[in-house]
């Protein structure tokens, strides 16, 4: 993904999820209807790949996008522990 393209919250990060759940989706359909072994024949014989593949490759772009959401959740988590924390000190 090129960097102008990264997630910048928790929400775009969540979006981006949605985004790649889909293309899951598409690629375990198309597999299932046309075989894992089928490639699409729309394509140009050089960007060819079986169905299969396809799948895989959506599969590890769904996991990073898995890991980009769990990142920002977890940057929230301690942002929100560091305000509580500062608000109780604060209250002393």
């Amino acid at each position: 993904m090129k960097p102008q393209y990264e997630p910048q919250t928790l929400e775009t990060a969540i979006a981006y999820l949605v985004e790649e759940c889909g293309k899951v989706l598409a690629a375990a359909g198309k597999s299932l209807r046309w075989g894992v072994d089928s490639v699409n024949p729309e394509l140009l014989p050089d960007k060819q790949e079986r169905n299969i593949e396809w799948l895989l490759r959506e599969m590890e772009d769904l996991n990073t996008a898995m890991d980009r959401v769990s990142k920002f959740h977890r940057q929230r988590e301690y942002e929100r522990y560091e305000a509580e924390t500062r608000a109780r000190y604060e209250r002393r």
